[in-house]
């Protein structure tokens, strides 16, 4: 009898497993994790990793382990070797990656940009043509229209802009700023920008007048709208869909919290009772001045009121109603015929994303110095978005801005049944 032993990932290695799952998912990272930490050991480089080990390694059971290095050969980010040993029968196979963790991470996350577009492709394009990755995009310059002044939720944006380094300097990054997703779609679609971030709705009723813009990344998975009211205009706590019977609610007139409040309150047997009232992007003041009893917004909105000293509630539409949040979207020819380019503002942006989660101090500096937040705020913002809308089932399968045909369908299906789907006002 002998004894074996067998190394296994801790809290220590959890910053580049989740760095990993940004291109990857949960359980592939958490393999490719352990298989780059075991060639950083010189003491067990030549042991085998054998799907044994790295079950152990990983804590995960078998199946998983055999879909994630499934996957990871697939995208040729892992190898494999037949595991020599002193044992009967057929040798294992083991599995190694040729890099360290930088370079892993870089082409993981060059994979993953890839699979999004191809994703997006061949879920939303409709078969009308094919991807051309052959351009060179070196020396470009790509511009992404944000759907709103600087915020908390550009943090991602505006680190993948301030990258630096080699890799980078091949294609900068520009951020514009519009108002609202209306103009920034409008902005996509005229060639004004190569991308821009547009609410989910405004995506689905823009494809439904056959407007050419595809989403290629979803970067919230669940909408941020919120209604939200102080207890002086109110008269007491708002907490259930019920208590806006009879009730004016102020809202922009065609924006996506516009949408996104009509399709959630058409779901419930009041919505006859509500009077919207156009409040023209100046919702805190329609409500301070009594217009109207509650209004719409960002989930952040409302602690602008709570830093006054009002007592404010909220209710947030994704949970009662599933939609995607903000999401990037480009022109169909521009996915066609600049997939390259596509491809390398893809990869900044989930370089972007990850190191708004780990180093986000100089883009929430940039971020609160164009704005009217503390560097404070603007990191809770982004900080409460990431752990309440960015998390969702396809991210934890697939990596950060995963996106489902599904998902798209039932939301169209839901604005056409609250006939909504068409802007009636364009």
């Amino acid at each position: 009898m002998h004894t074996r032993e067998f190394w296994v990932l801790d809290d220590d290695d959890r910053e580049l497993v989740e760095r990993l799952a940004v291109g990857l998912g949960e359980t592939a990272a958490r393999v490719l994790a352990y298989l780059i930490l075991r060639r950083e050991r010189e003491e067990i480089t030549n042991a085998p990793a054998t799907q044994l080990a790295v079950r152990i390694g990983t804590e995960t059971n078998r199946t998983a382990v055999a879909d994630a290095l499934s996957r990871l050969e697939g995208r040729s980010l892992v190898s494999t070797t037949t595991a020599r040993g002193g044992g009967r029968g057929r040798p294992p196979k083991a599995w190694h990656v040729p890099d360290g963790p930088e370079a892993t991470v870089e082409r993981v996350y060059e994979r993953h940009a890839e699979e999004l577009l191809e994703r997006a492709s061949t879920l939303l394009a409709d078969g009308t043509g094919e991807l051309d990755p052959t351009g060179d995009p070196d020396g470009s310059a790509a511009t992404v229209g944000l759907n709103w002044r600087p915020n908390g939720l550009h943090v991602p944006f505006h680190a993948a802009a301030d990258l630096e380094g080699d890799r980078w300097e091949r294609l900068s990054m520009e951020l514009a700023h519009y108002r609202g997703s209306r103009r920034a779609l409008d902005a996509v679609l005229s060639d004004d920008v190569d991308a821009g971030v547009v609410g989910a709705a405004t995506v689905v009723r823009a494809r439904a007048a056959d407007k050419p813009v595809v989403p290629i990344a979803v970067l919230y998975q669940r909408a941020m709208t919120a209604l939200y009211t102080t207890r002086e205009a109110f008269g007491e706590p708002l907490s259930s869909v019920d208590q806006l019977r009879g009730r004016r609610i102020g809202t922009p007139a065609g924006s996506e919290t516009d949408v996104l409040c009509r399709l959630f309150v058409s779901q419930t047997a009041i919505a006859e009772t509500i009077e919207f009232v156009d409040t023209g992007g100046e919702e805190r003041k329609a409500l301070r001045s009594g217009t109207v009893d509650v209004v719409t917004g960002s989930f952040s909105d409302p602690r602008r009121l709570e830093l006054e000293g009002s007592t404010v509630d909220s209710i947030l539409v994704a949970d009662h109603f599933p939609i995607y949040g903000p999401t990037l979207v480009v022109h169909e020819e521009t996915l066609f015929d600049r997939t390259a380019l596509l491809g390398r503002l893809l990869e900044r942006t989930i370089h972007g994303w990850a190191d708004a989660c780990y180093r986000p101090d100089d883009a929430v500096r940039a971020i609160a110095a164009g704005s009217d937040e503390t560097p404070e705020e603007v990191r809770r913002t982004f900080e409460r978005a990431v752990e309440e809308f960015a998390t969702a089932d396809a991210v934890r399968d697939h990596g950060w801005g995963w996106q489902r045909a599904e998902t798209w369908e039932r939301i169209e299906t839901a604005l056409r049944q609250g006939e909504l789907l068409h802007d009636t006002a364009r």
